[in-house]
């Protein structure tokens, strides 16, 4: 049954019947490079041949026989494939301006093949950028997997540095997906015409574009590969991957390896050119110990080869000064490996008050400033009631704040109301003790609701008690009824007028702390929980006298 069939025993039934392409060679080429059809990539031929193609992933339909070859004959498009779990290739993309894209890093990268039994390779421009792409062919079919673990523990055991914007190796070493299939990375398909890709000597000389005579190069390859030695070698490459331990990596090598992954992956969607120009360059800071303007040109340099830079990149004007500016932010927070921090964090990072402390000691100063001058003037009002909404409309703080701090104004603590006017009426270099020591929490300034809104019953004056060994009052004081200091009975709302207001509010760019600073000042110290239809319709006026 299909059901049963692991990952790797699908692509070894017996192929499906598709019409191939009437034309020979392009039989031959969907032979080879037609043999995985699903999430092909393609991308729209630039019209200036020194800026990178967009490619995009197609993945709502396969990638026919017949289609694969009319789109390689396309002269405006530019068409790759991605490798299943067999594969009779593999592919060394040498990026330009690398280390390794020259005459001799080739013959370098060639040797290094040898011994494993890769013999035989052919050689090719990728495209107009100057790019190089070393084809490895087979006579067979082989694991594409182990072929990958073997390429990049031969490369990397002889001191060849895999990463993107120097040498990449296709298929790549994949992630094994859990719950979801991860696919090999895709690449573009030889020679196609427009494209700028030609075969090369081993001088890097053009000697010609034509595909029948890349495939008799192909065949002459092919035929001379050591495959005993390429399969032992494959044996030990997979073996060692196997008994490698997955999760005693060093912490540095995964910050490395997750680096490398998304630089490779480029540009999937807008928004993601701060989080890239970062990455690319706190990884040649960090790993490549390159500072100055040394980093600011290869920051440059791969940001502008990584895959989708053209098409979701919305910087590529001032494309420079973005990536200066990470580069100069990386410097001053990371430091190139194996060497000394020059970042100072030896500093206390709660040197600074917090701002709700300070809003804190603020209101209560100025709770106090109201107190004393409502006692001076004789007009502090005896009922709990009067007095809250006398004080708190002097001192600029909502009811709430002010029954944080009963110590401060309300009668049944009047024993520490005289010695906190004092401390709060002194300068503030002085201030000391009562604020910092009290348990009572910061303040947080906040619209809040009415009490018919609110899900459990209001609260007294006591109830809302800071000072814990102070005997809290069952009922109001002087035998008021208990209740939060505002009118109890409901008000009618109007939708349409609050509409308005909201409106307006909005236009006016205002906080939240401003709008309740701007309704107390204006309706006579009152919140908008408390205003009637008509105090809202003059709010409204007010706010539309305001309204630039």
């Amino acid at each position: 049954m299909t059901a049963s069939l692991g990952w790797g025993e699908e692509s070894r039934k017996a192929p499906r019947s598709e019409p191939l392409p009437a034309d020979p060679i392009g039989q031959r080429l969907c032979e080879i490079f037609g043999h995985y059809p699903w999430n092909f990539i393609r991308a729209d031929l630039p019209d200036d041949a020194t800026v990178k193609a967009a490619w995009t992933t197609v993945s709502t339909y396969p990638l026919r026989p017949r289609v694969l070859w009319n789109y390689w004959q396309d002269a405006n498009q530019l068409i790759g494939v991605r490798f299943t779990h067999d594969t009779r290739y593999a592919l060394l993309d040498l990026d330009a301006g690398g280390d390794y894209c020259t005459s001799a890093g080739v013959a370098q990268i060639r040797a290094a093949l040898e011994t494993i039994g890769i013999t035989r390779t052919l050689l090719l421009r990728s495209s107009w950028s100057g790019g190089l792409h070393l084809y490895i062919p087979f006579q067979e079919l082989i694991n594409t997997f182990n072929l990958a673990v073997t390429l990049k523990e031969c490369l990397q055991a002889q001191g060849f540095r895999l990463q993107a914007g120097q040498l990449e190796i296709f298929p790549n070493v994949k992630a094994y997906g859990v719950q979801t299939f991860i696919e090999y990375m895709g690449h573009r398909l030889p020679l196609q015409p427009g494209s700028g890709s030609c075969l090369l000597d081993d001088d890097l000389n053009p000697i010609g574009s034509s595909l029948a005579r890349f495939f008799w190069l192909w065949d002459g390859a092919a035929g001379h590969q050591d495959m005993d030695t390429l399969r032992h070698a494959m044996k030990i490459g997979r073996d060692n991957h196997r008994k490698r331990p997955k999760r005693r990596s060093h912490p540095v090598d995964s910050w490395r390896h997750d680096l490398d992954l998304e630089i490779t992956e480029g540009w999937t969607a807008h928004g993601q050119t701060n989080h890239l120009l970062k990455t690319i360059a706190c990884y040649g800071h960090v790993f490549e110990g390159i500072q100055g303007q040394a980093l600011i040109d290869y920051t440059l340099r791969i940001a502008l080869t990584r895959p989708g830079y053209d098409q979701y990149c919305r910087h590529q004007s001032d494309i420079e000064r973005k990536i200066t500016a990470w580069v100069r932010a990386v410097e001053g927070y990371y430091w190139p490996l194996g060497t000394t921090s020059s970042r100072d964090t030896s500093h206390s990072k709660n040197i600074l008050v917090p701002f709700n402390q300070q809003q804190s000691e603020d209101a209560q100063h100025r709770i106090c400033t109201a107190y004393a001058e409502l006692e001076h003037a004789r007009n502090l009002p005896e009922q709990i009631t009067a007095r809250a909404k006398a004080i708190a409309q002097l001192a600029r703080v909502s009811q709430q704040t002010l029954y944080k701090h009963l110590s401060l104004w309300h009668p049944e603590h009047q024993e520490g109301v005289i010695a906190s006017v004092a401390s709060f009426l002194a300068p503030k270099e002085i201030i000391s003790g009562p604020a910092s020591e009290s348990p009572e929490p910061r303040e947080i300034k906040e619209l809040h609701p009415s009490e018919e809104y609110m899900k459990g019953k209001a609260l007294c004056a006591g109830d809302l008690e800071s000072n814990l060994n102070s005997p809290s009052p069952e009922r109001g004081v002087r035998g008021e009824k208990t209740s939060f200091p505002q009118e109890s009975a409901s008000v009618a709302y109007d939708p349409g007028l609050h509409k308005q207001i909201q409106h307006q509010f909005r236009h006016l760019g205002w906080s939240g702390e401003v709008i309740c600073q701007f309704i107390s000042d204006q309706l006579e110290g009152k919140r908008w929980s408390d205003l009637t239809n008509d105090e809202r319709l003059l709010l409204l006026y007010r706010l539309r006298v305001l309204d630039p």
